[in-house]
C-alpha cells in the first residue's frame, strides 16, 4: 500500500466525521447523556469526563468497538474486545480505555509528523 495512502487513512480519525456518524453516549436506552464525539480526540476526552454508568452501558452492547470499526480502527476496536473480556469495570474500565485511545492517537500523531 502506498505510503501516503496509508497516511491519509490513519489521519482521517482525527479529522471530524459527518453529526450522523459521530459517538453518541448514552446512559441507556433512550437516556442520551448529551455528549458526542467526532473523532478520536473528542472520543477520548468524553470518555475521560462521562459518567461511568454510560461507558460500562455502551461497553456492554460493544458499541465503542463497532464505532471503531466504522472508522476503520479495527485494531483499536479488537483492544477493546480484549478490555472487555477482561470483565473491567468501574474507573478502571475507564483508564484502560482512555489509555488504549490515547495510545493510538500517538500512534497516528507519530505517523503524520
Amino acid at each position: 500500500m502506498p505510503i501516503a495512502k496509508t497516511l491519509k487513512e490513519t489521519t482521517s480519525v482525527l479529522r471530524d466525521v459527518p453529526p450522523q456518524n459521530a459517538f453518541y453516549f448514552y446512559r441507556s436506552i433512550g437516556a442520551p447523556t448529551g455528549a458526542a464525539a467526532r473523532n478520536l480526540p473528542d472520543f477520548v476526552g468524553v470518555l475521560s469526563s462521562i459518567d461511568i454508568a454510560s461507558i460500562q452501558f455502551h461497553t456492554g452492547r460493544g458499541d465503542f468497538e463497532n464505532w471503531l470499526r466504522m472508522l476503520g480502527e479495527d485494531s483499536l476496536a479488537r483492544q477493546i474486545t480484549g478490555l472487555n473480556e477482561k470483565k473491567l469495570s468501574g474507573e478502571q474500565l475507564r483508564m484502560r480505555l482512555v489509555d488504549v485511545v490515547k495510545t493510538r492517537i500517538n500512534q497516528i500523531q507519530k505517523r503524520t509528523t
